[in-house]
Protein backbone atom coordinates (compact mmCIF):
# COMPACT_ATOMS: atom_id res chain seq x y z
CA UNK A 1 0.00 0.00 0.00
CA UNK A 2 1.48 3.57 -0.69
CA UNK A 3 2.66 5.43 1.96
CA UNK A 4 0.88 8.74 2.88
CA UNK A 5 2.02 12.05 4.72
CA UNK A 6 -0.29 11.42 7.55
CA UNK A 7 -1.96 15.29 6.79
CA UNK A 8 -3.23 13.70 3.23
CA UNK A 9 -4.02 10.28 4.72
CA UNK A 10 -8.02 10.83 5.22
CA UNK A 11 -7.98 12.59 1.52
CA UNK A 12 -6.23 9.37 0.06
CA UNK A 13 -8.90 7.07 1.99
CA UNK A 14 -11.81 9.47 0.96
CA UNK A 15 -10.70 9.32 -2.69
CA UNK A 16 -10.77 5.23 -2.20
CA UNK A 17 -14.07 5.16 -1.22
CA UNK A 18 -15.48 7.70 -3.94
CA UNK A 19 -13.15 5.05 -6.76
CA UNK A 20 -15.56 2.12 -4.76
CA UNK A 21 -18.78 3.96 -5.60
CA UNK A 22 -19.44 6.05 -1.92
CA UNK A 23 -21.19 8.98 -3.13
CA UNK A 24 -21.40 10.32 0.46
CA UNK A 25 -17.50 10.18 -0.29
CA UNK A 26 -17.70 13.06 -2.40
CA UNK A 27 -19.43 15.37 -0.20
CA UNK A 28 -17.00 14.45 2.98
CA UNK A 29 -13.80 14.63 0.44
CA UNK A 30 -14.34 18.26 -1.30
CA UNK A 31 -13.83 20.25 1.80
CA UNK A 32 -10.61 17.97 2.49
CA UNK A 33 -9.38 18.59 -1.46
CA UNK A 34 -10.66 21.70 -2.29
CA UNK A 35 -7.89 24.50 -0.49
CA UNK A 36 -5.49 21.62 -1.78
CA UNK A 37 -5.89 21.78 -5.21
CA UNK A 38 -6.60 25.90 -5.59
CA UNK A 39 -3.05 25.88 -3.79
CA UNK A 40 -1.93 23.04 -6.19
CA UNK A 41 -3.16 25.37 -9.26
CA UNK A 42 -1.64 28.74 -8.05
CA UNK A 43 1.71 26.95 -7.57
CA UNK A 44 1.52 26.09 -10.91
CA UNK A 45 0.49 29.74 -12.16
CA UNK A 46 0.71 32.05 -10.02
CA UNK A 47 -1.02 34.90 -12.78
CA UNK A 48 -4.50 33.02 -12.07
CA UNK A 49 -7.02 35.23 -10.06
CA UNK A 50 -8.16 33.55 -7.34
CA UNK A 51 -11.50 33.12 -9.27
CA UNK A 52 -9.27 31.43 -12.11
CA UNK A 53 -7.88 29.01 -9.55
CA UNK A 54 -11.09 28.18 -8.22
CA UNK A 55 -12.48 27.80 -11.52
CA UNK A 56 -10.69 25.35 -12.50
CA UNK A 57 -10.36 23.44 -9.38
CA UNK A 58 -13.97 23.25 -9.81
CA UNK A 59 -13.51 21.73 -12.99
CA UNK A 60 -10.95 19.39 -12.10
CA UNK A 61 -12.72 18.01 -9.88
CA UNK A 62 -16.51 17.36 -12.12
CA UNK A 63 -13.87 15.53 -14.40
CA UNK A 64 -12.37 13.35 -11.49
CA UNK A 65 -16.32 12.45 -10.77
CA UNK A 66 -16.73 11.54 -14.58
CA UNK A 67 -13.63 9.53 -14.97
CA UNK A 68 -13.00 8.13 -11.10
CA UNK A 69 -13.16 4.78 -12.75
CA UNK A 70 -10.03 5.48 -14.51
CA UNK A 71 -8.34 5.56 -10.71
CA UNK A 72 -6.36 2.99 -10.04
CA UNK A 73 -6.89 2.81 -5.85
CA UNK A 74 -2.81 1.47 -5.61
CA UNK A 75 -1.90 4.75 -6.52
CA UNK A 76 -2.22 8.37 -4.95
CA UNK A 77 -5.52 10.13 -5.42
CA UNK A 78 -3.82 12.85 -5.54
CA UNK A 79 -1.14 12.64 -8.24
CA UNK A 80 -4.07 11.17 -10.29
CA UNK A 81 -6.34 14.08 -9.17
CA UNK A 82 -3.29 17.00 -9.56
CA UNK A 83 -2.87 15.60 -13.35
CA UNK A 84 -6.49 16.11 -14.13
CA UNK A 85 -5.46 20.02 -12.59
CA UNK A 86 -2.55 19.86 -14.81
CA UNK A 87 -4.60 19.41 -17.78
CA UNK A 88 -7.27 21.77 -16.85
CA UNK A 89 -4.74 24.45 -16.14
CA UNK A 90 -3.04 24.04 -19.06
CA UNK A 91 -5.77 24.82 -21.49
CA UNK A 92 -6.77 27.68 -19.37
CA UNK A 93 -3.78 29.30 -19.51
CA UNK A 94 -3.30 28.64 -23.03
CA UNK A 95 -6.82 30.20 -23.68
CA UNK A 96 -6.36 33.13 -21.75
CA UNK A 97 -2.80 33.75 -23.08
CA UNK A 98 -4.33 33.47 -26.65
CA UNK A 99 -6.55 36.17 -25.38
CA UNK A 100 -4.19 38.59 -23.15
CA UNK A 101 -0.54 38.78 -24.13
CA UNK A 102 1.68 39.23 -20.27
CA UNK A 103 -0.17 36.43 -18.69
CA UNK A 104 2.76 34.56 -17.17
CA UNK A 105 3.50 31.28 -15.04
CA UNK A 106 5.40 32.31 -12.07
CA UNK A 107 7.23 29.00 -10.25
CA UNK A 108 9.89 29.80 -8.08
CA UNK A 109 11.27 26.20 -7.38
CA UNK A 110 12.07 27.11 -3.33
CA UNK A 111 9.52 28.88 -1.97
CA UNK A 112 6.07 27.82 -2.52
CA UNK A 113 4.05 30.29 0.02
CA UNK A 114 0.19 29.91 -2.41
CA UNK A 115 0.60 33.59 -2.60
CA UNK A 116 2.06 36.41 -4.80
CA UNK A 117 4.44 38.65 -2.84
CA UNK A 118 3.79 42.14 -2.33
CA UNK A 119 5.91 45.54 -1.97
CA UNK A 120 7.55 44.96 -5.35
CA UNK A 121 8.84 47.34 -7.57
CA UNK A 122 7.87 47.61 -11.37
CA UNK A 123 11.14 46.44 -11.98
CA UNK A 124 10.96 43.13 -10.02
CA UNK A 125 7.42 42.13 -10.87
CA UNK A 126 9.10 42.43 -14.64
CA UNK A 127 11.68 40.72 -13.64
CA UNK A 128 9.74 37.93 -12.06
CA UNK A 129 7.51 37.62 -15.11
CA UNK A 130 10.16 36.95 -17.25
CA UNK A 131 11.64 34.49 -15.10
CA UNK A 132 8.10 32.67 -14.86
CA UNK A 133 7.33 33.23 -18.57
CA UNK A 134 10.74 31.29 -19.41
CA UNK A 135 10.67 29.01 -17.00
CA UNK A 136 6.99 27.87 -18.27
CA UNK A 137 8.28 26.74 -21.40
CA UNK A 138 11.22 25.34 -20.14
CA UNK A 139 8.88 22.71 -18.53
CA UNK A 140 7.08 22.56 -21.24
CA UNK A 141 10.19 21.19 -23.22
CA UNK A 142 10.75 18.34 -20.53
CA UNK A 143 9.69 15.14 -21.70
CA UNK A 144 6.68 14.51 -20.07
CA UNK A 145 7.50 12.03 -17.45
CA UNK A 146 9.92 14.50 -16.29
CA UNK A 147 7.19 17.28 -16.31
CA UNK A 148 4.47 14.97 -13.85
CA UNK A 149 7.49 14.60 -11.58
CA UNK A 150 8.00 17.82 -11.10
CA UNK A 151 4.30 19.02 -11.13
CA UNK A 152 3.82 15.94 -8.32
CA UNK A 153 7.01 17.23 -5.99
CA UNK A 154 7.06 20.93 -6.64
CA UNK A 155 3.63 21.67 -6.35
CA UNK A 156 2.15 18.51 -5.49
CA UNK A 157 3.81 18.75 -2.68
CA UNK A 158 4.26 14.84 -3.14
CA UNK A 159 7.37 13.43 -1.66
CA UNK A 160 9.81 10.92 -3.42
CA UNK A 161 8.75 7.91 -2.06
CA UNK A 162 4.95 8.81 -2.65
CA UNK A 163 5.92 9.72 -6.23
CA UNK A 164 7.93 6.84 -6.55
CA UNK A 165 5.23 4.14 -5.07
CA UNK A 166 2.73 6.12 -7.40
CA UNK A 167 4.59 5.89 -10.83
CA UNK A 168 6.31 2.66 -9.33
CA UNK A 169 9.75 3.86 -9.36
CA UNK A 170 12.64 3.45 -7.23
CA UNK A 171 12.78 6.69 -4.79
CA UNK A 172 16.40 7.23 -5.36
CA UNK A 173 15.53 7.27 -9.25
CA UNK A 174 12.77 9.86 -8.52
CA UNK A 175 15.41 11.83 -6.39
CA UNK A 176 17.95 11.64 -9.44
CA UNK A 177 15.78 12.55 -12.43
CA UNK A 178 14.16 15.56 -10.32
CA UNK A 179 17.62 16.91 -9.01
CA UNK A 180 18.39 16.64 -13.05
CA UNK A 181 15.15 18.62 -13.86
CA UNK A 182 15.91 21.28 -11.12
CA UNK A 183 19.24 21.48 -12.72
CA UNK A 184 18.37 21.99 -16.30
CA UNK A 185 15.52 24.39 -15.35
CA UNK A 186 18.14 26.58 -13.28
CA UNK A 187 20.67 26.51 -16.03
CA UNK A 188 17.57 27.91 -18.60
CA UNK A 189 17.17 30.54 -16.19
CA UNK A 190 20.90 31.60 -15.47
CA UNK A 191 21.10 31.87 -19.96
CA UNK A 192 18.97 34.78 -19.35
CA UNK A 193 20.28 35.97 -16.50
CA UNK A 194 16.93 35.02 -14.36
CA UNK A 195 18.51 33.24 -11.53
CA UNK A 196 17.93 34.75 -8.17
CA UNK A 197 21.02 34.89 -5.96
CA UNK A 198 19.45 32.65 -3.21
CA UNK A 199 18.96 29.74 -5.73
Amino acid sequence: MTAVQPRFEEIEALGRRCREGDVAAWSLLFPKIWPVLVTFVHRLYHSFEQQDAEDIAQASIEAAIRTIDTFSEKGLFRAWLFGIAVRQASSFYRASSAKKRGAHLLVPLTDFNGHKEEGKSPAEVSADNDRAAILHRAINELPESDRDLVHLHFFGELTFREIAEARAMNPKTVCTRLTRCKERLLVTLARFNLTKSDG
